[in-house]
């Protein structure tokens, strides 16, 4: 268990690794250093006075000789210093006196009195402050004491006005209102006794520190939530990893939007299918999902399809997959090894759906958030054995039967790429230049790369715009169309472990399954499927209110997971999606669909 220092005015959003309390931070590994190390605002060591000497330790039984207040705290705290001539960073000593209070604090007092310019928080608000708790002296005789010392104040004390400046916070047993242990929630009773706690120091503009309380992640949330500032640890790489990954970690509050109601008429029919609309979310797992359902205050329009199932993503030659081998099994039905795209383990060419679709007179569209040649589209039309291989995939696309393709890419564009694919594929560079018509010759539409920057960072609607362009051009097709349409850029949130990046990136995709759905319930010939190559980041969800739009979770990894994807479909054929499979088994699924 740890103390706990509550505080009045921080938003939840504010808090960071200066609201850290080390708490009995002599135990620790590394006193002082540690903690001040790694930006803990507040630092707690307990001391006895013996034989006038003020000593480190927990319990008269742990005293050492070597263990001193000035070898532990005040030596290092001048070295830091003298280092740092501009002046260190602030932050609160937190002295509990053990024993002998009155003289231990004068003692103190004579110790700090050659360097008390440093610790003068009354002047210079940049000061360490000091807070004497514990064997304090009585109030009446603070005046007594030099004035660089605050004393941690009692809710049944009452203090006269000449000295309320000098008690900048109120302490008590956290087990006084609460026997909660950190996990789960905390009982709604034992919160109302908190609150009132807290409510009643803040009330006397005074700061509340609990001793006792609960030291896990659950608690610090939930600290935090009560509106705490200063969170006391025993573990101190916990809390600092907690407090610094934290606003990677949390949504605070979203907007929400509409969603599409589909009307289920076709849904599961045994109707032959005539288009198929893939949207694929690159590194999507069910927690990237739920966590845009959670900022979209519980609504999301991939959550109205009711066909579903779930897909193994493994690959050829390892656990877990990347972009490459896990589209290559959807695109080809086969499995192959990583950074592969089009091709078996051997490096031979497969058969993607569109170029079987070819033979068929199906044409076939890719819309993507990123380059055009990123893996995930690169499958559909490409076949090399390294998927970094952007000129090659880029060749590629041009003899490839794709008749739409949508991505950024234009520096790959030259010359020679015009020419030799002059016969076969037209290029522009914005959505307006798609003809209204169904062209000849295969278009490419490559778009500057500001266009599929993040979401977070100014994209705009792009995706919605991109696939009303894309199904408004491919709908001409009289013999049907097939569209793969990429959420690109949730993968990138993922190898980021940025919660709020994959949040802004599965909302503006999930507009874009609304518009799929709506298409498909027009059209009534239309297969709407929305998967993921795998999952990115292991994204956990901690906490979460959907009133709020809020959401916080933790990473387990920056890299791809071996965990099963989600497989929703929606329209004709729908139910063949249900079950656990291998994601080789989308191809099939596809195909037999089309029939």
């Amino acid at each position: 268990m740890a103390c706990l220092l509550l505080a009045t005015f921080v938003k939840a959003q504010d808090y960071g690794i200066d609201h850290a309390h080390a708490h009995n931070d002599y135990l620790h590994e590394v006193p002082f250093y540690q903690a001040f190390g790694l930006g803990f605002g507040s630092i707690e060591v307990d001391v006895f006075l013996v034989n006038q000497e003020l000593m480190v330790a927990h319990t008269p039984e742990e005293i050492k000789p070597t263990r001193t207040f000035q070898q532990l705290y005040l030596a290092p705290i001048l070295k830091e210093i003298s280092l740092h001539p501009a002046g260190i960073r602030p932050f609160q000593l937190l002295i509990d006196l053990k024993n002998n209070g009155a003289e231990s604090l004068r003692l103190l007092q004579t110790q700090l009195a050659p360097f008390r310019t440093y610790f003068d928080r009354k002047n210079n608000p940049n000061a360490i402050q000091i807070v004497i708790s514990g064997d304090r002296p009585a109030p009446s005789s603070w005046h007594s004491f030099d004035e660089i010392f605050y004393f941690d104040g009692r809710f049944n004390e009452n203090y006269p006005t000449d000295v309320q400046w000098r008690v900048p916070l109120i302490s008590d047993s956290f087990a006084r209102y609460s026997r909660w242990n950190g996990l789960g929630k905390l009982p709604a009773n034992e919160m109302t006794k908190v609150q009132n706690a807290i409510a009643k120091a803040h009330q006397q503009d005074k700061k509340v520190r609990f001793w006792g309380s609960p030291d896990t992640r659950t608690s610090y949330q939930t600290f935090i939530q009560l509106g705490v500032d200063w969170l006391g640890t025993d573990h101190l790489h916990q809390l600092s990893d907690y407090l610094q990954k934290r606003p990677a970690n949390l949504v605070a509050t979203h907007d929400s939007y509409a969603l599409y109601q589909p009307s289920y008429k076709t849904d599961a029919s045994t109707k032959k299918v005539k288009n198929i609309i893939l949207l694929i979310g690159d590194g999507m797992g069910l927690a990237q999902q739920y966590a845009g359902f959670t900022a979209n205050h519980g609504q999301l329009n991939l959550f109205q399809m009711r066909n579903i199932g779930l897909s193994k993503t493994n690959s050829a030659d390892n656990y877990h997959t990347d972009s490459a081998a896990g589209a290559t099994a959807i695109a080809t039905g086969q499995k192959t090894n990583n950074r592969y795209i089009g091709v078996n383990t051997q490096g031979d060419s497969l058969a993607t759906i569109p170029e079987i679709l070819l033979t068929k007179g199906i044409k076939s569209g890719l819309v993507v958030s990123e380059s055009i040649t990123g893996a995930t589209p690169a499958s559909f039309y490409a076949h090399q054995p390294e998927r970094s291989w952007d000129r090659f995939i880029f060749e590629d696309l041009c003899k490839s039967p794709i008749a739409l393709s949508i991505g950024a890419g234009r520096s790959l564009l030259n010359d020679s790429l015009v020419q030799a694919s002059k016969n076969n594929r037209l290029f522009f560079n914005t959505l307006q230049e798609i003809p209204a018509k169904i062209a000849d010759k295969n278009i490419s539409v490559l778009v500057d790369e500001m266009a599929v920057r993040p979401k977070l960072k100014g994209r705009g609607n792009y995706l919605s715009e991109a696939f009303d362009k894309a199904v408004g051009y491919l709908k001409q097709s009289p013999k049907g169309f097939f569209l793969m349409l990429e959420g690109s850029q949730i993968d990138h949130g993922g190898h980021n472990n940025q919660l709020p990046f994959i949040v802004e990136e599965m909302l503006d995709f999930d507009q874009v399954i609304g518009k799929a759905l709506a298409f498909a319930d027009q059209d009534g010939e239309t297969l709407v499927l929305v998967t993921a190559d795998h999952e990115t980041g292991g994204l956990t969800l901690h906490d979460g209110n959907f009133e709020q739009g809020k959401v916080e979770g933790a990473f387990a990894t920056p890299d791809h997971t071996a965990t099963p994807v989600m497989v929703f479909a929606y329209g004709p054929q729908a139910q063949q999606f249900a079950g656990f499979y291998e994601n080789t088994a989308i191809f099939k699924k596809l195909l037999e669909s089309l029939r």
